[in-house]
């Protein structure tokens, strides 16, 4: 006998699924692992490999992991994610030595990936968000455009949200810092269009922060000041001491 489901009487939709989730107290990786019957996914497992070999200002280990996956994507068919993979490590190298930059290739392909995906879930905010470092602010803003576009529909997942909304803070900053104010406008438009959840308190205190830089930029330097002080007078209160001193410090800058 076919369900409800099967015979099209009853519509399981993403809200639905995650609300049944949320009464079962279990979270959508929660259930993937188990589909995949206890083993994590590759994705994890490159994760846990750069976490294991993870040292500040050592990169070696990091170039050996690199060159990994390229010795793989040598005899591999799908050449694609090795590349994907190889460009994950190289924003963990590029944290050690500012001078690592994506190769000609590795950039068309981060490109073609993430504008052919039609859904961009987990895996491509988080290959998107690692990838920030080697775009220019034009051209991250460009990517951005896509991201809203296609991360929509699974953007009450928290994981995706919280990345989601680490993106937007990023790009909002850095157009602010190189006065690109078109772009810094459309980041403030759309960060308040999917405005912050009450218990998303540090989204709100640095977005505060970034407002009152945008004003301190544009030549309201007392309003935005007030504002970025407000911002780090709130991260003292609740004690979170080192977010305090390292807003502080850029604000002196």
């Amino acid at each position: 006998m076919l369900s409800r489901f099967e015979t099209g009487q009853s519509e399981l939709s993403v809200e639905k699924f995650l609300f049944a989730l949320e009464n079962i107290s279990a979270s959508v990786e929660e259930i993937l692992f188990l589909a995949r019957g206890f083993q994590y996914d590759t994705d994890s497992e490159l994760r846990k490999e750069i976490t294991d070999v993870l040292e500040p200002k050592n990169i070696a280990p990091l170039e050996d992991l690199y060159r990994r996956e390229y010795q793989k994507h040598a005899h591999s068919h799908n050449k694609q994610k090795h590349i994907l993979n190889a460009i994950i490590i190289k924003s963990y190298m590029k944290s050690i030595d500012e001078r690592v930059e994506l190769t000609a290739e590795e950039g068309k392909v981060l490109h073609d990936y993430l504008f052919s995906t039609e859904i961009w879930g987990i895996y491509e905010l988080n290959l998107f968000s690692v990838s920030f470092p080697f775009l220019s602010v034009s051209l991250f803003t460009r990517y951005v455009r896509e991201m809203v576009h296609k991360s929509d529909f699974l953007m009450e997942m928290s994981g995706n949200r919280n990345l989601f909304h680490t993106i937007l803070l990023n790009g909002f900053l850095a157009s602010i810092e190189c006065e690109e104010f078109t772009n810094a406008y459309y980041f403030k438009r759309v960060i308040e269009e999917h405005f912050y959840k009450g218990n998303e308190t540090y989204f709100r205190i640095v977005y505060l922060w970034a407002e009152g830089l945008l004003d301190s930029k544009q030549g309201r330097v007392k309003e935005g000041q007030k504002k970025m002080e407000d911002a780090v007078r709130i991260f003292e209160m609740l004690g979170c001491n080192k977010s305090a001193e390292y807003y502080r410090n850029t604000t002196e800058c």
